[in-house]
């Protein structure tokens, strides 16, 4: 199938003025104050949000079916059970080290207040689902069409995502790279997103509560670091 003019604008808006906008907020935020966080989650989950109506109008004109009616079997969720504790398991230290080392902008992913960890799980949430949606969904399904590849679709839109989460760092896209290649195997596996959509947004939120947990623990500081 081709790619229609909404799967271009998808593909360009997603693919570089997301990952564009990104570097640009991560060098801003290098020298400049941190945002309240409270008002930060909430643009978040109001962006997410955004980003999700977008992918899922392109995807309903561009005939993807990113909302199958198959319920996954029993083997995917319990494959996607055993990845969030293998990542979970495998991310802790970095959690306690970024805390230790009083990285300065983990202070925006360290929900510390009841008010702060409600709005850090529903931005887990709208991430799991937004995100999800939007590159292991709509830009998957559009890079396939155009290469021929799902492998080269699947690496290109892993790459576009870990760029557009520069605000957290070199060694962090990096991984990030890896976790998109292995939420994207998961639901080619699973046939549908809904299993990478639950085991992203419970990372998210076990990141964040953890983050926020090793903050009271090792004396992190309430208010940002300085720039």
């Amino acid at each position: 199938m081709h790619v229609g003019i909404l799967g271009v604008y998808h593909l360009g808006f997603f693919g570089v003025l997301i990952p564009y906008l990104a570097f640009k907020s991560s060098r801003a935020l290098a020298t400049r104050p941190l945002p309240p966080k409270v008002r930060y989650l909430r643009s978040q989950i109001v962006v997410l949000m955004v980003f999700f109506v977008i992918s899922a109008f392109v995807a309903r004109r561009e005939w993807i079916d990113v909302f199958p009616r198959a319920v996954p079997g029993a083997s995917t969720v319990a494959l996607g059970a055993a990845l969030l504790v293998a990542l979970v398991t495998l991310m802790r230290p970095m959690w306690r080290k970024r805390v230790e080392e009083r990285s300065r902008k983990v202070w925006l992913f360290m929900p510390r207040t009841r008010q702060e960890r409600l709005l850090w799980i529903g931005c887990s949430v709208a991430a799991g689902v937004s995100e999800e949606t939007t590159y292991r969904g709509v830009m998957f399904a559009l890079l396939w069409r155009l290469t021929g590849s799902p492998v080269a679709a699947a690496l290109i839109a892993a790459t576009v995502f870990s760029i557009s989460h520069a605000l957290q760092g070199g060694k962090s896209m990096a991984i990030i790279f890896g976790f998109a290649l292995a939420f994207q195997a998961l639901a080619w596996m699973s046939g549908s997103l809904y299993v990478a959509m639950a085991v992203h947004a419970l990372y998210d939120a076990a990141a964040g509560l953890a983050y926020g947990a090793y903050g009271e623990k090792l004396g992190y500081p309430i208010e940002p670091m300085p720039a």
